[in-house]
């Protein structure tokens, strides 16, 4: 049987590193949410603008043979 030995206490530095570990993964986490909003809405924007550049071209062609 393997005995472990806890911490109860640890150091200054040991806790800084905890904090910073748990404000790393809070970071990255949030990040991970921005890039997938933004890239959600990159899909949005693109679809939009070929929409757009069909209606131009409906328009333009319209305009240029009369129909």
């Amino acid at each position: 049987m393997n005995a472990i030995q806890l911490d109860f206490w640890k150091s200054s530095e040991e806790c800084e590193i905890d904090a910073l570990r748990i404000q790393y993964a809070e970071l990255k986490k949030s990040t991970e949410k921005v890039r997938k909003a933004m890239f959600a809405r990159n899909g949005e924007l693109t679809k939009r603008i070929l929409e757009l550049e069909d209606r131009i071209q409906y328009i333009e062609r319209g305009l240029c043979y009369g129909k």
